[in-house]
Parts: C-alpha cells; structure tokens; sequence
C-alpha cells in the first residue's frame, strides 16, 4: 500500500527529542503516518564545508568503483549514471563510509545522534548496526550523494520499511538558490504535490520521513552544462541502514518512476 505524505513539523531541539521517550513516541507515531520532520540546525555549516572539500578531493584524485554492502567492505566513491546494478535510476557521486573502517572525521562519531534518533523512531536500540561487525543481516552506512548541475537526479522511489528501519534521514549540505537553483529532494504528498524539501530548508537541516513515502530527486538545474570536477550543484547525507547483499530477507527498493513507465510500455 502507498502512503503519501501528510504534514510538515519543525524540530528545534533534536537533543532533547532524543532524551524525551513520550516526545520520541510522538514523533514516531507521526512519522507512521506519513509526517515529514525537519531537526533545524543540527550540524554546522563550517563542519559541512570541511567535509565536501575532503570529498572532493578524494574524488579528483582516485578513481570511482563500485564495492559490494558486505562485511568487511571498504569505503569508496563511485559515479552513478544510471548504473543498472542500482534498485532505483539516478545520476551522482557517492561517497560510502561503512562503521568497521576508520576515517579522517571519524563520521560515525560525529552523527552518532542521527543513527540514535533514526533507531529509536524506528523501535530499536539507539546503538544498532553501529558496530564493528553486521548485525541481523544489515549495516549502517553514510552516503555522500552530489547531484551535479545539469545531468543530476533520482527517481522517484519507495523503500522498504522492516525491521532495520522505519526512516532514512537525510541531511542538507547545500543551500538552493546558491548551489544550484531549480531541482532538488522531494516527499509525495497527499494533496497530490511534491513537497521540495530543499525550498524550505538550510545546509545542517536533517529530515526524517516514512521511506515507504515515494521520494526522490528532481532534475538539479537540467538546462546546465554537466562538469563532474567542479562537484557544483546538490550535496546531501544519506544515513542508511542497508541490508547485505545476499540478505533476501528485507525488500528492495522500488523505482516507481521505472515502474510507472514499463505499465505504460506493456
């Protein structure tokens, strides 16, 4: 069954959300629901900076490959441009940190708060999947996606709600009207629109909503020449909860643009 979004809320304290069982509850009931919650503020601008500059470089100076979601994995970057390995249709570069490796900002420490909220609004304890090892067939996983002006964008899609997960935050790292101009996320609402959560949004924001609400990323500013050296456009972090490959016990994503289009093709 689809649902659809319902309503927006702001949250100003996403400390004291975390520390507050009754408010947690609350806002997990919402987000059941289909409301759409922004935690204004929660990371800096100057912290966001340092990293998109470290992962520009890394991407300047080594080369992209594609690496697996099973123990053990290493971090990597790797471009997407409709890469038919991937559930859902899209074009980007990603950055992958995997919680058993080190890196320079030690990531999982410094969003520790976020995989705490995303757990207990999913209905499980703050420190799952965070370990040195998987757990129950799945990882956390951080995403560094960077849509690119002129070719940037992915499908609207659908994923799976299970045991791992109820939601899939994603915090803003640009700033619309300054890094790109027209595009960006969007949540499917039941007025029959979609909500751009970049319109209403700052770098640091972090959003949480049901992922069985049909979401995506709109064409980042289409009409532009695409350079993928000068990494200008849309940058955002996905805090994922990702089964291994192998575990069929938790569902794929689904590409409802892809599917939209082969009902229309058959």
């Amino acid at each position: 069954m689809t649902l659809l979004g319902r309503t927006v809320h702001d949250l100003t304290d996403h400390a004291a959300v975390l520390s507050d069982v009754r408010r947690v509850e609350r806002v997990r009931a919402d987000i059941e629901q289909g409301d759409v919650y922004i935690a204004r503020g929660v990371y800096s601008s100057g912290l966001l900076d340092d990293i998109r500059e470290y992962l520009r470089s890394i991407g300047r100076h080594s080369l992209p490959n594609y690496t697996r979601i099973e123990a053990g994995a290493p971090n990597f970057h790797r471009m997407n441009r409709a890469d038919p390995r991937a559930y859902v249709r899209g074009s980007f570069h990603q950055f992958v940190f995997f919680p058993w490796n080190q890196d320079v900002f030690d990531l999982f420490r410094v969003f520790a708060p976020v995989y705490h909220m995303k757990n207990v609004l999913s209905g499980i304890a703050p420190e799952s999947f965070l370990g040195q090892a998987p757990q129950d067939g799945c990882t956390a996983r951080l995403a560094f996606q960077m849509y690119p002006c002129g070719s940037g964008f992915l499908n609207r899609h659908s994923d799976p709600v299970d045991y791992h997960q109820l939601t899939v935050p994603i915090m803003q790292m640009s700033q619309k009207g300054r890094d790109f101009t027209s595009g960006g996320l969007f949540v499917q609402m039941e007025n029959g629109t979609d909500l751009v959560i970049d319109d209403i949004t700052e770098p640091g924001d972090v959003i949480y909503f049901n992922a069985r609400c049909p979401h995506g990323v709109h064409p980042i500013d289409p009409d532009a020449e695409t350079r993928w050296l000068d990494y200008a456009g849309r940058w955002m972090l996905l805090f994922a909860v990702n089964k291994l490959a192998g575990n069929a016990a938790i569902a794929d994503a689904v590409d409802l643009t892809q599917a939209a289009t082969n009902a229309r093709m058959s």
